[in-house]
């Protein structure tokens, strides 16, 4: 395999861009693990229906159970990205496995609705945040330069996995039922996740390799031992003395509240306008093909251009393009929107992670990401549960698809107000060795460096 790649570097004249690199596997790894873990949330509206007429229950009651997977996630998120950075991603995730067949299993035989919460609203909750967050500043550390290549490439999971996942579950549910088709999704996602954790590497250093885009003139990242420890702690509490920390959370939030009641309010949206149960998890599955260029394009571009530029458009689009839905009335209305919003969509939330690495160098992001998805996981339990409320309250989706729109161009607002990338916002992460000239310690540097860019 490795001889392959290597021939077809030669043959394409990729010196910069090898397909040998074990990076790649690295970043092929991580996008498994977003497509299981990403997927159930996002498959969530295809369980609505299914869970009214088997029970009975209202859809806002079932939404709740979106809302507390979503709280839960986002209340574990930090602590998720803390172990990864201490003890390694590949530990995090397998216990992250470990959760998520249970939950699977216990979502499976489901027959009250505080099981439902615990099951799917906890236990899959937290097993959310162990798998999603620690994989992304995993990936990063395998990336000494071309990050949004990486990242691009890992993000397209997170619109491949559900667009497999919500139509496998659509067609599980019209044949074996919603019990069944969770039962077999969770054991063949275990099962999935268990393997490929096995070649699974928290950084370079630990496979004995070099990061991806590492010239021959650099010296190698602290990445483990002592000094690695209590320099991430330094450099943690100065990350969180910046302006930007807390701002991209309230991003995060605010691009999270404006697409979750998309996702999730999407079928039963096109449902109540007459669409049948396939074909409304049709409309959702084209979001999740479509946005998966913007999702590779997003962070490539961020890295090349402007990031802020980048998401700012993202948010936008996702804003303006949910007035469609005030008009759709047909499948091939519901289908045109889908199109429409989810290339904006698509590039909403890949670029936290350049702008993470452009803000803070070399930084371990994980604890920084962990509280970033603090503030998703609260958006997305907040748009998670509008649906369903709005429904009950009003008979209809139009003053959720309103808010939709109205999250998403405030987090627009809040991008402008974000520092410039142009200059880092806290010194380099320290070397193995020195560089000639910047012989000052670790702490001397971080006492001496300016807090905020241009």
């Amino acid at each position: 395999m490795r001889n392959a790649a290597l021939w077809l570097d030669r043959k394409f004249g990729l010196e910069e861009h090898t397909i040998a690199h074990y990076a790649w596997l690295i970043v092929a790894i991580a996008g498994i693990v977003q497509m299981v873990g990403a997927a159930i949330r996002m498959a969530f509206g295809v369980l609505i229906d299914p869970l009214v007429e088997a029970f009975g229950w209202t859809p806002g009651s079932i939404g709740l159970a979106y809302a507390l997977m979503s709280i839960i996630t986002a209340l574990a998120s930090p602590l998720a990205g803390y172990l990864g950075n201490r003890y390694g991603a590949r530990k995090t995730m397998t216990v992250g496995t470990i959760l998520f067949f249970t939950g699977m299993m216990w979502t499976s035989q489901t027959k009250e609705i505080w099981e439902l919460y615990v099951a799917y609203g906890i236990v899959l909750g937290i097993s959310q945040a162990l798998l999603l967050v620690p994989v992304v500043p995993a990936v990063a550390a395998w990336f000494r330069r071309h990050l949004g290549l990486g990242t691009g490439i890992m993000m397209v999971s997170w619109s491949l996995g559900p667009a497999l996942v919500v139509q496998t579950l659509a067609v599980l549910f019209a044949t074996v039922g919603w019990s069944q088709a969770f039962m077999v999704v969770g054991t063949v996602g275990t099962v999935v996740l268990l393997i490929i954790l096995l070649f699974f590497r928290n950084t370079p250093e630990e496979a004995g390799r070099s990061a991806y885009g590492t010239k021959s003139s650099d010296n190698p990242l602290v990445t483990s031992g002592n000094v690695y420890v209590k320099t991430q702690k330094e450099f943690q509490r100065f990350v969180y003395k910046t302006n930007a920390f807390w701002n991209l959370i309230n991003i995060h939030f605010l691009g999270c509240v404006g697409h979750a009641v998309i996702l999730v309010g999407i079928i039963p949206l096109g449902i109540s306008k007459g669409l049948g149960p396939l074909t409304a998890a049709g409309v959702l599955t084209t979001v999740s093909i479509v946005s998966m260029a913007t999702r590779f394009l997003a962070p490539v571009l961020s890295e090349k251009i402007s990031a802020k530029a980048v998401m700012f458009i993202a948010f936008f689009g996702q804003g303006v393009g949910v007035l469609l839905l005030f008009t759709a009335d047909s499948t091939l209305d519901f289908y045109i929107f889908a199109v429409v919003w989810a290339i904006p969509y698509g590039g909403e939330g890949t670029v936290f992670p350049v702008l993470i690495r452009k803000y803070y160098g070399y930084t371990p992001m994980g604890t920084t990401y962990g509280w970033q998805l603090l503030g998703a996981g609260l958006g997305m339990a907040l748009g998670g549960v509008i649906p369903g409320m709005v429904f009950d309250i009003t008979g209809g989706y139009s003053w959720a698809i309103g808010l939709s729109g109205a999250f998403s161009l405030a987090g627009a607002v809040s991008i402008i107000l974000l520092e410039n990338t142009h200059k880092q916002l806290i010194p380099n992460w320290p070397e193995m060795e020195e560089q000639p000239g910047n012989p000052a310690p670790i702490k001397q540097q971080i006492e001496t460096s300016p807090v905020s860019g241009d």
